[in-house]
């Protein structure tokens, strides 16, 4: 029997959790997955310098400062071909990224999967051998691994909390459980806004793409060539 993943507990305590597990011998740990055990400073992939620049006033637009007003985000998260899951804010096929609230530099080297050394500007948490890590609780039924994984969820629900604080949080991912029989049968990244209205903020963004565009355009129509830059 496995319990269920309580969102009350911290990622650190489920961490510890996992250590006190592992050190125990009462479950086997994958040896690919073990160093996150092993190292006392792992924070669950979360990189903290990367959430403080999105945070940072200087990087958002001078609309939004003129608006005072927060800038509108949507933290995605998926796995990637490697089996390790990427928690990005300026990258993802849902396609919800509303880059007028920030400067443009900063939106286009967050969206460079290699803007910065090691990972790009974008991603704020990077999870190496998720699909390793989530195979050992689904099929192996580690308890190490599943306190493990669920230091990883409780790590996400606590980055998003704090960039509710801070901008506009019009939508994020969680990892979403699945039981059968007191087992975790399934690990998913699920929305936490309904269906409906992320397409609607999907198709939003659609339309403000194409009023910039044909802005832009009737801007270039107006200029004139014989004129001297």
């Amino acid at each position: 029997m496995t319990e269920p993943f309580d969102p009350s507990i911290s990622s650190s305590d489920y961490l510890a959790l996992a250590r006190e597990r592992h050190r125990a011998g009462t479950s086997r740990l994958n040896k690919e997955l073990a160093w996150m055990l092993d190292d006392e400073a792992y924070d669950c992939g979360i990189n903290k310098e990367h959430v403080d620049i999105l945070v940072y006033p200087a990087n958002w637009s001078a609309a939004v400062c003129d608006e005072n007003r927060k800038p509108r985000v949507f933290l995605h998260a998926r796995v990637n071909q490697k089996g390790n899951a990427e928690i990005n804010w300026a990258r993802g096929e849902l396609g919800s990224l509303y880059d007028e609230d920030f400067l443009k530099r900063y939106v286009d080297s967050a969206r460079s999967a290699g803007s910065v050394p090691w990972r790009g500007l974008g991603e704020l948490m990077w999870w190496r051998g998720y699909e390793l890590l989530a195979s050992n609780v689904t099929i192996h039924k580690s308890t190490v691994a599943t306190a493990l994984l669920y230091a990883h969820a409780a790590s996400l629900n606590e980055l998003t909390s704090y960039l509710d604080q801070h901008v506009t949080l019009v939508g994020a991912m969680a990892l979403s459980f699945t039981y059968r029989d007191g087992e975790v049968t399934s690990a998913d990244f699920l929305p936490t806004i309904p269906h409906d209205q992320l397409q609607e903020m999907v198709t939003e963004r659609g339309r403000r793409t194409t009023a910039r565009l044909r802005e832009a355009v009737e801007r270039m129509a107006t200029l004139d060539p014989d004129e001297p830059e």
